[in-house]
């Protein structure tokens, strides 16, 4: 019941966060300098919530991945932004990506486990099979201890 209650709390945590990071973009767009110092700053303090190993991974690859693609778009002539800073792409951009990419891995990982706790009979088949069975004792199928 108290992991349940975790994953509520993160999922809530990460909307709380998307919803910030939207209202942040929507209305700050016209200043670069700002928002991205408020977009770097909520990058950080969620890296300080959510600190697991692949965390840090995600802002990180997500922001420059996501900008560099972003660029390109840009400059092919795709589209255009009215305040660009860097290759056609606001000052921002790469951190509010990252911080994007941070919360949809959370939340993607948040749903992913909430959905096998509420319902475990959707799990593959075989999930629960440890990949090495001399780990948890078990004799593979064929041998005995006496031979």
């Amino acid at each position: 019941m108290k992991a349940r209650q975790n994953l509520w709390h993160e999922l809530g945590i990460a909307v709380i966060a998307c919803s910030v990071l939207v209202a942040s973009v929507s209305l700050l767009w016209r200043h670069n300098l700002l928002l991205f110092s408020i977009t770097l700053v909520e990058g950080t303090i969620l890296l300080r919530l959510w600190h697991d190993r692949y965390d840090p991974s995600f802002l990180l690859m997500i922001g420059g991945m996501g900008s560099i693609a972003e660029a390109v778009f840009v400059r092919s002539g795709a589209w255009h932004y009215a305040n660009p800073a860097l290759l056609g792409v606001p000052l921002w951009f790469p951190a509010a990506l990252g911080t994007a990419g941070l919360i949809g891995g959370r939340l993607a990982r948040a749903l992913a486990r909430l959905w096998e706790q509420i319902s475990p009979s959707h799990r593959r088949p075989d999930a629960a099979a440890p990949s090495n069975p001399l780990r948890l004792g078990v004799e593979p199928e064929g041998k005995t201890g006496g031979n």
